[in-house]
């Protein structure tokens, strides 16, 4: 049964992972972000605020081109940037007004989407489903090795 799972799971996260769904799933929101950035401004709304060392850990990618990714954010007024307070080398990060006005388009596309996929499954398959998964992600932030 753990193969099963993981293989759920993996299943799962790839259909998230892939570029070729973030350039079809921007498209469909109707906004310009390149899907480069997309999976970082995503993960910044998610984290706010947040810092570059967070986010690459995060995403998986090196210090430097997450660093890069967010000036390009920042340039096009979709994030702030400030020096945090406790330690003036740690950036700051967070959605500018523009960012999180994008963020609620892109929110508004994903809860379409999700309901259009699971328009064939019960009121109770879907509970069932919020459960089990808020279980598991509850499971998965608790787990330490």
């Amino acid at each position: 049964m753990e193969n099963e799972l993981i293989q759920a799971l993996v299943t799962i996260v790839s259909f998230f992972n892939r570029t070729d769904r973030d350039k079809a799933f921007i498209k469909d929101a109707g906004v310009k972000l390149e899907a480069t950035s997309f999976q970082l401004f995503v993960t910044i709304g998610r984290m706010q605020p947040t810092n570059v060392s967070d986010l690459a850990n995060v995403l998986g990618k090196s210090h430097s081109s997450v660093s890069r990714q967010i000036d390009k954010l920042e340039q096009k007024e979709l994030v702030t940037t400030k020096d945090a307070e406790v330690d003036a080398r740690i950036r700051s990060i967070q959605l500018s007004k523009s960012g999180e006005q994008l963020k609620q388009i892109l929110d508004a596309t994903r809860i379409n989407n999700i309901s259009q996929a699971l328009n064939s499954w019960s009121d109770e398959e879907k509970q069932s489903l919020l459960v089990n998964l808020q279980h598991l992600a509850e499971t998965l932030n608790n787990f330490e090795k």
